[in-house]
């Protein structure tokens, strides 16, 4: 471990079951998933926006870089002490020179109230 690192968090993944939706599409099917741990996550806060307009909720979001070859895909959702999110966009994977400097980052966001 590097000396002064940031301190790593677990995740949990769910990944939905892809239910043919009737029209020619797929919907992520939650019902019976089991939650997988993933080890050695960095978390960054991201940013939290009332919804000043609707005024009904705020949009909470992390920034979550962890381990290059993480199991995690674009459809499933991420536990981030105790509260469900979603990946919002892409899976992104950030090569490095060395295995400490390659990454897998994942914009989580959830809409609370």
């Amino acid at each position: 471990m590097i000396q002064d690192s940031p301190p790593r968090h677990a995740l949990i993944r769910e990944r939905p079951l892809l239910v043919d939706d009737g029209r020619g599409g797929h919907r992520s099917d939650f019902t019976d998933v089991v939650g997988v741990d993933l080890l050695g996550w960095a978390l960054d806060a991201g940013a939290t926006t009332k919804d000043t307009q609707n005024r009904d909720g705020a949009l909470i979001a992390w920034t979550a870089r962890g381990p290059f070859g993480a199991d995690v895909e674009r459809h499933d959702r991420i536990t981030v002490f105790g509260e469900r999110y979603k990946i919002n966009g892409a899976v992104v994977r950030q090569p490095g020179p060395t295995p400490l400097t390659s990454h897998t980052i994942l914009l989580l966001e959830r809409w609370d109230g």
